[in-house]
């Protein structure tokens, strides 16, 4: 199978994180290694390194700009605040599965659990009329999430 040039970037990216807990990239500098456009890099960085992926990236533009990608500390309760807060926008089922995943890979939810959750804000639980999936999905998960911060 052929990777695609986001699957080759974000290898990349996480390679160079491996053992740290934070890097400093030039958006400018990625993309000449890559030969692609520097919006290649931002696409990456806003779709892979996510805080439901258990990422947050600082970013500024310009001749000086920066790109400092950092993992999320293991510490779940941080972790669980960080995801509650990201409830707080409407999210789309990839959006919460990526949460979900990474709350199992964290080891906060089971396997069997993380199915359960995803089945009940899957788009087909989640049909009606007035098109407000997103913002119940993330009501939903904001109180999946205030119940395991309750530990």
């Amino acid at each position: 199978m052929n990777k695609s040039i986001s699957d080759i970037i974000e290898d990349f990216i996480k390679s160079s994180l491996d053992d740290d807990d934070f890097i400093e990239l030039s958006r400018n500098d990625l993309a000449k290694f890559f030969s692609c456009v520097p919006s290649q890099i931002n696409y990456v960085l806003n779709t892979r390194f996510t805080i439901n992926r258990g990422f947050v990236v600082e970013s500024q533009r310009g001749g000086a700009g920066y790109i400092k990608v950092m993992k999320m500390q293991d510490n779940n309760d941080n972790f669980l605040k960080n995801a509650l807060n990201t409830c707080h926008e409407p999210l789309n089922f990839i959006q919460a599965s990526q949460l979900l995943d990474n709350m199992r890979d964290k080891k906060i939810i089971s396997q069997r659990e993380e199915d359960l959750i995803k089945s009940t804000i899957s788009v087909k639980a989640l049909n009606n009329p007035i098109n407000i999936d997103n913002t119940l999905r993330s009501n939903i998960l904001s109180q999946v999430i205030i119940e395991l911060m309750k530990k």
